[in-house]
């Protein structure tokens, strides 16, 4: 607010000068903007749509009787501090109502919120396989993309969860378990989930999966942003005979304090 302030009391004498003041005032209304969209639970909020500025009509025009009048130099100077005022006061207007914005949120309403960005995620998941198989088949006698090991999965996997999640955390660290750290491929902050990600391989037995995945779910259950831990596991070669076996074993782990889901693709 200070700073909003501030810009619209400068001296803007020139058109040259109030560009560079309407430039200023431009990024710290997209900062407001963006500042409103997070302070709630959902972005689309009542705030942050009366604050957009771009959601109504700009001012500027000007009229005499029928006829339309070019502004002066003056009159666009004070219709441009006009409406950098305007958002000053209406950001000044929240800060007067903080107190009354301090309500509990509906807890079904926050559920449901949560359940949206899970169903999304499990589903993108069900389709990594898909995605894959597009990158196989390139035009122009391109080289395909091929996804080979781990690596390939998290790097694929981390640019589709952009679609979705705004705050992805890769490569964290779980809590100590056992005298070991377990390497989390990425935690989703604000949805409190934290992905795994295999990949089945030759040589590699499902029994030594399984044990090694139900070892990592116990070291989750420590990490203060998990609670929804959804285990993805690229089986690319079909290596996994009985999926829903293999994936019951694993969600049988859930807790009270924490949900396992357990993705395989293909299924």
């Amino acid at each position: 607010m200070a700073l909003g302030r501030e810009i619209i009391t400068r001296k803007m004498n020139s058109l040259a000068v109030m560009k560079i003041c309407w430039a200023d005032f431009i990024k710290w209304d997209f900062y407001n903007l963006e500042m409103l969209k997070n302070a709630f639970e959902f972005p689309d909020n009542a705030y942050a749509d009366k604050y957009d500025r771009n959601r109504r009509m700009a001012g500027g025009i000007f009229f005499s009787g029928e006829r339309r009048k070019e502004p002066t130099e003056h009159e666009q100077i004070e219709s441009t501090r006009s409406e950098m005022t305007s958002q000053v006061t209406k950001l000044e207007r929240f800060y007067e109502q903080i107190e009354l914005l301090k309500v509990k949120i509906d807890p079904a309403q926050r559920k449901a919120a949560g359940e949206k960005k899970l169903d999304q995620l499990l589903n993108l998941l069900k389709r990594f396989h898909k995605v894959a198989q597009e990158f196989r088949s390139r035009r122009a006698d391109r080289e395909p993309l091929v996804i080979r090991d781990e690596y390939d999965v998290q790097y694929v996997l981390g640019a589709l969860l952009k679609i979705y999640f705004d705050d992805i955390r890769p490569e964290d660290y779980s809590p100590s378990h056992s005298g070991a750290n377990t390497k989390v491929d990425f935690v989703l902050k604000k949805e409190q989930i934290i992905i795994e990600t295999k990949m089945t391989r030759e040589g590699q037995t499902i029994k030594s999966l399984g044990e090694e995945l139900l070892t990592d779910t116990g070291r989750y259950k420590g990490h203060p942003d998990c609670k929804t831990l959804v285990i993805f596991i690229y089986d690319k070669g079909d290596f996994i005979t009985n999926k829903h076996g293999f994936s019951s074993d694993i969600e049988s782990q859930a807790s009270e304090k924490m949900a396992v889901h357990v993705v395989i693709n293909p299924e």
